[in-house]
């Protein structure tokens, strides 16, 4: 189902845009197209695991930032071991590309982890699934979409 449909009042909210693919990358994006950095935002595909039980989740980073994934996001996922989601199960299972991963839209067992700083910035830019497009929207809008953590500290440098 749509994120229209599923969510429509996050969906009035996002503005997408498509962009030449060879200037995705948070620099790049930044010099070509002007995006200050601070708006920009990484998304990673995180597994968690526990024995044979896997749980995934989004973290929403500030660019430039890497993820702190110790003991908040351990407890949050139920897992003794947190590491990348394999890539060809995490673009199996949103339909998105790599290197354009965006927390709009994903699974709805998988956690969204957003970084606190996160939302100090009144619009920010984020992958929008496709390499050729990025998603504007007000950072506020991020904690409406489905089982969204805040978390303080889950960035860091």
């Amino acid at each position: 189902m749509a994120l229209c449909e599923k969510q429509p009042e996050i969906a009035k909210h996002i503005q997408v845009a498509q962009i030449n693919p060879d200037y995705a990358d948070g620099q790049l994006l930044h010099e070509h197209y002007a995006i200050p950095l601070e708006m920009e935002l990484n998304c990673i595909v995180i597994e968690g695991t526990r024995g044979e039980t896997k749980n995934y989740a989004a973290i929403v980073l500030p660019y430039g930032k890497r993820a702190n994934t110790g003991s908040a996001v351990k407890q949050l996922l139920n897992a003794k071991k947190v590491s990348f989601a394999p890539l060809d199960y995490t673009i199996a299972s949103t339909g998105m590309e790599f290197g354009s991963i965006t927390p709009v839209g994903l699974p709805d067992d998988w956690l969204v982890l957003i970084d606190e700083t996160v939302l100090q910035q009144e619009n920010v830019v984020i992958g929008g699934g496709l390499v050729q497009s990025k998603i504007m929207l007000p950072s506020q809008v991020l904690t409406q979409l489905p089982n969204v953590h805040v978390i303080s500290g889950l960035a860091k440098e």
